[in-house]
């Protein structure tokens, strides 16, 4: 475990004159835009459409599920992508890798747009879609840790976690607009969207893209890996390190995550896909609930990044886990009422108060305990195998769940509730790390 001194001092690593900083949080939040487009995309037209155009053959409920299974293989590539950009984001510098990851994606997410489906090549279209699909979370998986490790080595103490807060705001920048875009042209026609409409946004995706590389190139990199690298004491295995040296807030990173991607994924896919498929609410009302939810997100997270650094990381984390115990179960309750108020409502809190609470603190508490030898490997790997392993697996577990109770969603609420009880054991393990200077001078690792 890693520990600091002198809290309330500059630190030497912070990135000189208020345009780079600007420059740096605005490359970064570019990048977050395009993954979490990308994401959201295949996660609207996984819920929505790629069941009948990919999957024929399964029949209603086992299109849905190999529909959601291949939402999360990208998940399940995450951590694998996440680890290797990591390493050489820790080894050669953070601005080449997150240029890298950022093509990547764009180059996956437009050929996904451009896929045939089953009905003109057969068994290829799944199996493409698959591996694009795997190719596209291979990119993104090294993305938000790199975005977060750029901007926290830019920014004085005082604002890291609001500074951190704007990629997870960009985070509902991505889905806001994928999911506006989607809805608006799900009110075409059926015929004209299951044939082509729904492809518009995919190939939307360069566009963005183009500009976020644009931001990229005119980033400096970071002093503060600069002068690990000017001092020769690049770690040849940054991954391996950061277990070794950072072991316990590593696992409390691993709970933490565990909470907050899976509370995303649930309400963006699993919610959406339960009220359309399962209540037989219409699309057009349930993905308007989930555009607002959405765009409130937005300002919320940057609240609570602010309020995290006047009161503390802790606090505000423990605010958002005990939101995600007790909500469940009235999540649900409001959903079946089946009114597009109420649906809206409980999209607008699972996503905003969540959100809003973990995104900022967390970033920013994951990157004050990592040294910067290992601060993207150790932020990657707490964040990206629960990626995997519990956000990219729930909306197939919940529809699992679901299907198993016959309709009747308990065993999801428990579920979360499992979830968010981690996520506050985790919270009460790591450390307050208000006001700690990252400046790899002053750590001491023992």
């Amino acid at each position: 475990m890693s520990t600091v001194g002198g809290s309330r001092a500059p630190s030497g690593t912070l990135e000189q004159g208020s345009t780079q900083r600007k420059r740096v949080i605005a490359a970064s939040v570019a990048g977050t835009v395009i993954e979490w487009y990308d994401f959201t995309l295949y996660g609207l037209a996984a819920a929505l459409v790629f069941a009948p155009l990919y999957f024929p053959g399964a029949g209603a409920l086992g299109g849905i599920l190999a529909a959601l299974g291949t939402f999360a293989v990208g998940l399940g590539a995450r951590p694998i992508g996440g680890v290797i950009f990591a390493h050489f984001g820790d080894r050669i510098g953070r601005k080449p890798m997150l240029l890298m990851t950022l093509l990547i994606m764009g180059a996956s997410t437009t050929l996904i747009g451009v896929l045939p489906a089953a009905d003109q090549i057969g068994i290829w279209a799944p199996l493409l879609l698959v591996a694009l699909r795997l190719v596209q979370g291979a990119g993104a998986g090294a993305e938000f840790a790199g975005a977060i490790t750029m901007v926290t080595e830019s920014v004085e103490s005082s604002r890291r976690a609001l500074s951190s807060s704007y990629p997870g705001a960009a985070i509902y920048v991505g889905t806001g607009g994928a999911t506006l875009l989607f809805a608006l042209l799900s009110l075409m026609p059926e015929h004209h969207f299951l044939t082509w409409g729904w492809r518009v946004p995919f190939l939307a995706s360069a566009v963005v893209v183009i500009v976020a590389a644009y931001l990229r190139l005119k980033v400096a990199e970071t002093t503060a890996f600069q002068q690990v690298a000017k001092s020769g004491s690049v770690e040849r295995a940054p991954v391996l390190d950061a277990v070794r040296s950072h072991g316990r807030a590593i696992v409390c990173g691993l709970g933490l995550f565990s909470f907050i991607i899976p509370w995303a994924y649930a309400m963006q896919v699993f919610v959406l896909s339960y009220v359309t498929k399962t209540l037989h609410v219409d699309s057009a009302p349930a993905l308007t609930g989930l555009v607002i939810a959405e765009l409130v997100a937005i300002p919320a997270i940057i609240a609570f990044g602010r309020l995290a650094d006047v009161v503390g990381r802790k606090p505000v984390l423990f605010f958002g886990a005990v939101f995600g115990l007790v909500f469940p179960f009235p999540m649900f309750w409001m959903l079946e009422t089946r009114s597009p108020w109420l649906i809206g409502l409980v999209m607008v809190l699972g996503i905003a108060i969540v959100q809003g609470a973990t995104s900022g603190p967390s970033g920013a508490m994951l990157s004050e305990i990592f040294s910067t030898r290992v601060r993207w490997s150790g932020i990657a790997i707490s964040r990206e195998i629960p990626a995997a392993v519990v956000g990219g697996t729930i909306p197939l577990v919940a529809t699992a769940l679901l299907a198993w109770s016959d309709s009747r969603p308990w065993p999801v609420a428990l579920y979360l509730m499992a979830l968010s009880a981690i996520a506050l054991l985790a919270v009460t393990f790591l450390p307050e790390t208000l006001g700690r200077n990252i400046d790899e001078s002053d750590r001491t690792e023992h």
